[in-house]
């Protein structure tokens, strides 16, 4: 049995909090669902808003995932280790919610971590607190659920790039689609994402003249 304490969970991220300003939050929840002012400011009283150091780990391997997170400002680095070599599985930027939904809908120890990359603002929203008022309050049911399918497929998405293309294929997918990973990741965090060396990845950008 994981001995996990909910408490140092949360005394791992510095204790900081930012101003209070959750206009960036409301606006990526009506991207998913409309909610009435009770429901939202409800949803609000179970989150902080923290401003958090490069580099702290808000979720640690082996620990039970029991928050979803919010990135007001800077980008988090979801990864897990490999016969200890750190193997990136996503990164969020602003606007975007992340989690490790499987943890903490089954109760199990995470096999991931999560941390910022960067100095960060943060909104931690705790899904146990959540989780008590589910049964009265349905639309908020239906955006935890929407945000964790989001979560699933952004998860799926990745790992079929791997599976189904090559290397070169799965470059393009990323500078088609998510060229913001390529502005702001390093090459060596790229490479990790995309389960190309690094080596293979700079001879693909020669080609593409970068």
């Amino acid at each position: 049995m994981v001995d996990f304490n909910y408490e140092k969970q949360w005394e791992m991220i510095l204790p900081i909090f930012a101003p209070m300003n959750n206009s960036a939050l409301k606006e990526a929840i009506d991207g998913f669902i409309t909610l009435s002012g009770e429901d939202y400011d409800l949803l609000v009283s179970c989150a902080s808003r923290r401003e958090i150091s490069k580099k702290e780990r808000l979720l640690n391997e082996g620990q039970l995932c029991q928050a979803l997170y919010f990135v007001e400002n800077g980008y988090l680095r979801t990864w897990y280790n490999k016969d200890g070599i750190s193997i990136n599985a996503d990164f969020t930027f602003e606007n975007n919610f992340t989690s490790v939904i499987k943890s903490f809908r089954d109760g199990l120890p995470s096999n991931l971590n999560i941390e910022t990359s960067d100095e960060a603002v943060i909104w931690i929203i705790n899904l146990n607190s959540i989780r008590e008022h589910i049964a009265v309050k349905p639309q908020l049911a239906r955006f935890i659920k929407k945000v964790a399918i989001s979560i699933l497929l952004t998860a799926e998405s990745h790992h079929e790039l791997l599976k189904f293309h090559t290397p070169m294929e799965r470059y393009h997918f990323i500078e088609k689609n998510n060229p913001e990973l390529l502005q702001r990741i390093s090459l060596s965090q790229i490479s990790s994402y995309l389960g190309i060396a690094r080596e293979t990845l700079s001879r693909i950008r020669s080609r593409n003249g970068q």
